[in-house]
């Protein structure tokens, strides 16, 4: 059985190895989830670590899937910094292990992040992903509206450029 708990920086550290596999089976799908290939598991922990030192309550937050002590997924929400955008949250790195996929964890993960910023009192949830993939298809049928579509947004691990489509969700 799982739970969903947040991590503060120090249980960051402790999950190192766990969260960076989260990115490297993403880059394995062809995802990039904010890095560019080839991503080796030192620059993913690294880049974890990272995010872990800037976690704050009420500002950066993650939420992970726990099970048996492995982190299984993860969704990060970044609260907008600026004073006329604190009303809302970019949702990142939504991700679960290629051997925990199908479980539906990203669905409870991506819940449980909307649940959480309801609590801080957010009412404005955005996010982007690659268009035309698996993950497009995920939140279009979980309810969040798309917004629209840049063309050769981000570049992908293959090397390629993706169009990504932007989510939105009201709280």
């Amino acid at each position: 059985m799982h739970e969903i708990v947040e991590l503060d920086n120090a249980g960051v550290e402790r999950h190192t190895a766990d969260l960076a596999r989260l990115l490297l089976d993403a880059h394995d799908a062809n995802m990039a989830l904010g890095m560019t290939a080839p991503l080796t598991a030192e620059r993913a922990a690294a880049a974890w670590l990272d995010l872990g030192a800037a976690l704050a309550p009420g500002e950066r937050i993650l939420l992970v899937a726990l099970e048996d002590g492995r982190v299984l997924g993860s969704v990060h929400l970044a609260r907008a910094a600026v004073g006329n955008g604190r009303h809302r949250a970019e949702v990142q790195r939504l991700a679960v292990r290629a051997d925990a996929r199908g479980r539906g964890l990203g669905s409870e993960l991506l819940a449980a992040g909307c649940e959480r910023a309801r609590g801080l009192g957010l009412t404005l949830l955005w996010l982007t992903t690659h268009a035309g993939t698996d993950s497009d298809r995920f939140y279009a049928a979980r309810g969040w509206e798309r917004a629209g579509v840049i063309p050769a947004y981000a570049q992908l691990p293959d090397g390629s450029l993706a169009a990504n489509a932007f989510f939105y969700k009201t709280l």
